[in-house]
């Protein structure tokens, strides 16, 4: 393949890839934000009466949170809050996961060929929604596992200061450092399904054009990374399972072996 393809559909795919993910981003930045600030809200006052409710010089306990009715129904309060931001998540994705997969395949023209046929939509959504990595799940569930694991972080840190007899300001400060890294995980899952759709699409689009074989094309940082550089410029058929993105925030691309 000559510089010509390579910078050209390494150019407009990563283009493409980085305006689609930042409009999830942006959304999931609001989405964890509100959600943040409810939750907290809540484990504060939950947290500060139990505080309240104890006698002088004596410690809370678990046990001592556990009799709170008010522990109960912020319990009640934050599943359901967490499944607010599960269900958003969700849909923003597959939303721009969708437009992810059509902008990358149209944007795709080769001089002198003609596709032979053009992806249905619903053949488009069976691909995003496919199982593609070793874990054998969706990006829905990725998503959904992410949340179970913020709601268990969460209940965690508050015992811990219970435990421990933090103030509420700590607690405050645990509470956002663990949609943090909530928030990053679910960053992660984006990017990685950007890259795993990207490739989809591209993949698709060569095969409909009658291309027989494609190839790894990494950028040049990621050249660096030991998996990575050893796929850069690997050739595959076009039928065949082509591991990419091959960790999480991958960026390698497929490009299709023009001579």
């Amino acid at each position: 393949m000559s510089n010509y393809w390579e910078d050209r559909f390494t150019r407009i795919q990563a283009r493409l890839t980085n305006k689609n993910t930042k409009q999830i981003e942006k959304q999931l930045r609001k989405y964890y934000g509100k959600s943040m600030e409810r939750v907290i809200s809540d484990f504060e006052s939950t947290y500060d009466k139990l505080l309240a409710a104890q006698e002088d010089g004596k410690e809370p306990t678990p046990a001592d949170l556990y009799k709170l009715d008010k522990y109960w129904k912020m319990q009640g309060q934050l599943r359901q809050e967490m499944k607010k931001l599960g269900d958003k998540q969700a849909g923003v994705m597959s939303r721009i996961f969708e437009i992810q997969f059509f902008d990358i395949y149209y944007s795709i023209a080769l001089e002198g060929k003609e596709a032979f046929n053009t992806i249905s939509k619903d053949g488009a959504l069976q691909l995003i929604n496919s199982i593609w990595c070793a874990d054998g799940k969706t990006y829905s569930q990725r998503v959904w596992d992410n949340v179970d694991l913020l709601i268990e972080t969460l209940n965690e840190g508050l015992l811990e200061c219970v435990i421990t007899g933090k103030k509420t300001t700590d607690l405050k400060k645990m509470l956002q450092e663990r949609f943090g890294v909530s928030y990053s995980r679910a960053d992660n899952i984006v990017r990685t399904e950007m890259s795993h759709i990207q490739n989809s699409a591209a993949k698709q689009r060569y095969e409909d054009y009658g291309i027989k074989e494609m190839e790894v094309w990494a950028d040049k940082d990621e050249r660096l990374c030991e998996i990575c550089g050893k796929l850069h410029k690997k050739r595959y058929p076009i039928g065949a399972q082509v591991p990419v993105p091959v960790h999480p925030r991958c960026r390698c691309q497929v490009l299709p072996v023009v001579e």
